[in-house]
C-alpha cells in the first residue's frame, strides 16, 4: 500500500481534524450522559487544558506533510535525528494529528515526554467508547508506572477494520525493512546480480498482490476487517518466504530438484489447476468472492515470478540447476491451488 492510499480511516485516527470543531472527548456509541459517570471520561475533561511544558516546533511549512508516515518512518529509521522528530511535531501539530500527538508526548519523541498531554490528544481522536476507554486507561497505567512503554496509537483498537488497518502500517514497514535486509545482502553484488534480484523482487510483489486481490476472500462471511486481515497475511506470507528464499539461497541452502522431479510436480500442478478451474464450484463451496478469472490472472502473475526466480538464480548462482528453483516454487504453488480445489468443493 502506497503513502498515497493510506486508507480514510487512519487519516480520521491520526488526524482527528479541527480542534475547534469536533467534540471533546471525541467519541461515539453512547449518548453524553451515560459517559459522564465514567472514570475515563472524568480524566479526559480532567486533562482538557493541558498544554506543552516546552515550546512546540515551527509548524510545517508544506500544506500535504502526512504526520503518521513521518512519525513511522521516523521511528524504525536507525539514524532518525532529533530534527526528524521535530520534523513529525511540526506536522502533527499542523495538521491537528492527535495521534501522532499523543504518541510523540507518551514517549518523549523529540519532545519532554507529558503524559497528561497524551491523554488529551487521544481523547481527542475520534473513537468508539469502549476504544477510548481503552486508550485512556492504558495512559493512566503508563503514566503510574504499572504499565511499560512505548505508546502506540494501534494498542487499544478494537474493530476488526481498525485493526486491520493498523495490520497494513505494520506491513508497510516490514516490507521497507526486507527491502532494506536484501539490500544491505547484495552490496557488493555485481551489477547485473542486483538487477537480476530487483526483478525477481518486483514479480514478487506482483504475484503477492495479485493473491490479495484474487485469491483471498473479501465476502461479507468474514467481514470487511477479517478479509483486510487475511489479506495482509497472505501478502506478508509471500514477501516473507521470498526474501527468506534469497537468504537461503545465499547461505548455500539451495533447492536440488532434477528435472524428472520438476516435470512431475509441473504435471501435478497442471492437473490440480485445469480440475479447478473445470469443476463448477458446489453450493456449501467456501471460496467466497474469489472468481476463477481472477485465479487465472494470478496463475500467470505467479508464472511469471517463477521465470524471474530462475533467472535471477542462474545470474546470481549458476552452479545451481534451475529445475531445483522451479521445482521449489511449483511444490508450493501446487499447495496453494489445492486449498483453492478444496474451498470450490466445499472439503
Amino acid at each position: 500500500m502506497t503513502q498515497a492510499h493510506w486508507p480514510w480511516w487512519l487519516a480520521l485516527l491520526l488526524a482527528a481534524g479541527s480542534a475547534a470543531a469536533a467534540p471533546y472527548p471525541n467519541v461515539y456509541g453512547a449518548p453524553p450522559e451515560v459517559l459522564r459517570g465514567s472514570d475515563w471520561y472524568r480524566q479526559c475533561l480532567r486533562m482538557r487544558d493541558e498544554k506543552p511544558r516546552q515550546p512546540p516546533p515551527a509548524k510545517a511549512d508544506s500544506a500535504r506533510c502526512d504526520a503518521s508516515t513521518l512519525y513511522y518512518d521516523t521511528l524504525h529509521s536507525a539514524d532518525a535525528r532529533e530534527a526528524d522528530w521535530r520534523r513529525v511535531h511540526a506536522c502533527a501539530a499542523r495538521t491537528n494529528a492527535h495521534g501522532v500527538l499523543m504518541m510523540l508526548y507518551a514517549n518523549g519523541h523529540g519532545v519532554m515526554p507529558q503524559l497528561a498531554l497524551a491523554t488529551r490528544h487521544a481523547c481527542s481522536i475520534q473513537s468508539p467508547v469502549n476504544e477510548m476507554q481503552g486508550r485512556v486507561q492504558h495512559l493512566r497505567r503508563v503514566a503510574a508506572n504499572r504499565e511499560p512503554g512505548p505508546v502506540d496509537v494501534c494498542d487499544d483498537v478494537v474493530s476488526a477494520e481498525m485493526r486491520g488497518q493498523c495490520g497494513a502500517v505494520r506491513e508497510r514497514q516490514r516490507d521497507k525493512q526486507r527491502a532494506g535486509q536484501l539490500a544491505t545482502l547484495s552490496r557488493g553484488w555485481s551489477e547485473k546480480e542486483q538487477l537480476g534480484l530487483e526483478m525477481a523482487s518486483k514479480a514478487a510483489h506482483y504475484f503477492a498482490q495479485h493473491r490479495v486481490d484474487y485469491e483471498t476472500d473479501k465476502g461479507s462471511s468474514i467481514g470487511k476487517g477479517g478479509a483486510r486481515s487475511l489479506q495482509l497475511e497472505t501478502q506478508a506470507a509471500e514477501l516473507d518466504t521470498f526474501a527468506a528464499d534469497v537468504l537461503d539461497f545465499e547461505a548455500g541452502r539451495v533447492p536440488r530438484f532434477s528435472e524428472a522431479e520438476f516435470a512431475s510436480l509441473e504435471k501435478k500442478m497442471d492437473a490440480t489447476y485445469r480440475q479447478f478451474m473445470l469443476n463448477r464450484p458446489v453450493s456449501d463451496s467456501y471460496l467466497g468472492s474469489i472468481r476463477k478469472t481472477g485465479v487465472e490472472k494470478t496463475q500467470r502473475a505467479w508464472l511469471a515470478y517463477r521465470d524471474a526466480m530462475e533467472l535471477f538464480g542462474a545470474i546470481r548462482y549458476p552452479q545451481v540447476p534451475g529445475s531445483g528453483i522451479r521445482a521449489l516454487l511449483t511444490a508450493r504453488r501446487i499447495r496453494q491451488l489445492t486449498e483453492l480445489d478444496n474451498a470450490a468443493a466445499g472439503r
